[in-house]
């Protein structure tokens, strides 16, 4: 997509035009003009009466065939008429009688672009620089053809040398500071655009505004961008690339304040429309996603795409009812594993579970090789508290997709909620050495009790040292294994694994700061090991990375009074009782872990960007 057009090509023959001084025969025995003649007829031809101008220069040239001034002027006349093969032949012309002057290549490639022979007008521009080396006009003609064939590193070493010769030159520096955009270089390119002012041409102003508008937002200052882009905007009324431009910066601005865009252009298309939506829905205006998707439909009412991608939007925005609908009429017309997982992820949303479960299966029976439809409907198993089905959807799971982490973490969580403690230790590890930076394994098997890793620690304690020794750069495998190190060195009172624990756990914590299990694991250590200061440190900091952790506030509350300071001690303790008080059962602990789990994938939803356009 490009905002700014091939080149501002009016501004090059303008110039040229402008910058045609009548040139003194150079042949011997030539009669000069009569004085008046040339200026007549390009005064004609500057007031837009160019015929009467080609009756001037042709009476003119009757008497005086090879003057060079009067054969450019009339090759500037006939171009202007549309005339173009009489303007090359005057322009060759020219070049016959001023073959070391520049003025005839430069008109002729000037013509030559026009006419979309853009290698002949490169040509022509070179020749003109190989008898003028510093000629402004072909300097930034050959840049103004180099960037449009995209070779803006080569443009900008022309367009360089023409701003240093005319620095306040519009097309010079404007040509300028986009070859230095389309090169990496947008410092230097907004340097160049502060020194021009837009011109009164709507067209080409906006066009300023575009440029000045993707440098800034290459420079990641998107609200300077979105400002620009709604000038632009505001002189390009019918523009969809500055109009999407202006959504994309205004929607990614950090101080958006309720900033409100102005009305699309009319006449969209579809594909515009989706784009459009696409965009606002990836960026959560699902209000104004739901207008542009329902503009789509109107224009294409059985895009599949569109379709489902409106649905989803109605969901996001909470409009279950509306989604519910749309998605069964398409259903009507073609039965897809996505609208069925989709209208699933709806009727989940309004209570309708058994329907939902019926659909999500519909959906893996369509499509059993997507992971997702799998894992959606285990985790609807799942946040229903319907384990032993849970169980069987993600063993499943487990073995069509054995590298997804969250199968294994699903059925480990089923496996936890029914006690099954051993054979929900070997899941989480099983996704630990699959994703060890994996947050839900990481929760899942923080949250497994103590003596699971006594009872299971034969079997465990190879794996995690395999997986700290594999990842010794991720703080969660330092983690992992230096906390079950602590905690059986406790339970089966060996004191000789402290050391490695604590070791591990310090170099985890050096890797992630701020890693909240890491603080508290290494504070209990440091209590257990009567290093009370250093465990009241730890505490505290676990505290603050989180401060709805009871148990933090609890242990914190001993090393307090085991170091004599009771009335911080009781003042933990209360904070400990009141976070503590929905916390009591270990049921109520593996729902929280499992409303965790399921909400963290909940995003794990196709989005709308990713849909194909609508055909």
């Amino acid at each position: 997509m490009n905002l700014f057009g091939r080149a501002i090509v009016p501004i090059v023959l303008v110039l040229i035009a402008a910058a045609a001084p009548r040139a003194q025969s150079v042949r011997q025995g030539n009669q000069a003009l009569p004085p008046n003649a040339y200026d007549k007829a390009f005064a004609l031809l500057q007031k837009g009466r160019a015929s009467e101008a080609l009756v001037e220069i042709d009476t003119a040239l009757s008497a005086s065939p090879d003057d060079p001034s009067l054969n450019n002027l009339r090759g500037l006349v006939t171009a202007k008429l549309n005339r173009s093969a009489e303007a090359e032949a005057s322009f060759r012309k020219v070049i016959r009688l001023l073959p070391q002057a520049a003025m005839g290549y430069n008109n002729l490639a000037a013509l030559l672009w026009q006419l979309g022979r853009y290698d002949e007008a490169a040509q022509s521009f070179r020749q003109a620089l190989i008898h003028e080396p510093v000629n402004f006009a072909a300097l930034v003609g050959i840049g103004t053809i180099l960037s449009a064939n995209q070779k803006y590193a080569e443009a900008a070493a022309y367009l360089e040398k023409a701003w240093s010769i005319h620095p306040g030159d519009f097309q010079a520096g404007y040509e300028f500071a986009r070859a230095l955009q389309q090169t990496k270089r947008p410092v230097e390119a907004q340097r160049v655009l502060r020194r021009l002012s837009p011109p009164n041409d709507s067209a080409i102003a906006a066009k300023f505004y575009a440029l000045l508008a993707g440098i800034a937002e290459q420079l990641g200052d998107r609200s300077s961008a979105s400002r620009d882009y709604r000038r632009a905007y505001e002189l390009s009324r019918q523009s969809f690339e500055i109009y999407l431009a202006l959504v994309r910066t205004t929607l990614g601005a950090r101080d958006r304040n309720g900033t409100r865009l102005p009305p699309a252009p009319t006449g969209l298309s579809a594909e515009q429309n989706f784009t459009l939506g696409a965009l606002f829905a990836s960026n959560g205006d699902y209000s104004a996603a739901i207008s542009h998707f329902q503009s789509t439909l109107q224009l294409q009412p059985t895009s599949y795409a569109a379709t489902y991608n409106l649905a989803l939007a109605y969901k996001q925005a909470g409009i279950y009812q509306a989604a519910s609908e749309l998605l069964e009429q398409a259903l009507g017309r073609q039965s897809t594993a996505e609208l069925y997982n989709l209208l699933a992820s709806v009727q989940e949303k309004t209570g309708r579970y058994v329907e939902a479960v019926r659909n999500y299966k519909r959906a893996v029976d369509l499509d059993p090789d997507n992971e997702q439809y799998y894992f959606d409907l285990g985790a609807e198993y799942l946040v229903h508290l319907t384990f032993e089905p849970a169980i069987e959807v993600f063993r499943i799971g487990t073995r069509k997709f054995s590298k997804s982490a969250r199968q294994y973490v699903g059925m480990g969580l089923a496996q936890f909620a029914l006690r099954q403690y051993g054979d929900a230790a070997d899941a989480f590890i099983s996704a630990l050495e699959m994703n060890p930076s994996s947050p839900d394994a990481f929760l899942a098997w923080n949250a497994l009790p103590t003596f699971v890793l006594v009872a299971e620690w034969e079997k465990i304690q190879p794996r995690l040292k395999r997986i700290a020794e594999q990842f010794p750069g991720n703080a969660q495998a330092l983690f992992c294994y230096g906390a079950a190190v602590f905690r059986h060195s406790v339970v089966s009172e060996r004191g000789e694994g402290f050391e490695l624990a604590q070791a591990l756990l310090e170099k985890a914590l050096q890797l992630d700061p701020k890693l909240p299990a890491a603080h508290l694991e290494l504070a209990t250590l440091y209590a257990q090991r009567n290093l009370n200061k250093h465990a009241v440190a730890s505490f505290l900091e676990a505290i603050r990375l989180d401060p709805d952790s009871e148990t933090a506030h609890y242990r914190l509350a001993q090393t307090y009074r085991n170091l004599n300071q009771l009335e911080r001690a009781e003042r933990e303790l209360d904070l400990y009782g009141k976070l503590s008080r929905n916390h009591r059962e270990q049921l109520a602990q593996t729902r929280s872990a499992i409303r965790q789990f399921v909400l963290a994938h909940s995003a794990s939803e196709p989005t709308l960007t990713e849909q194909k356009p609508p055909l």
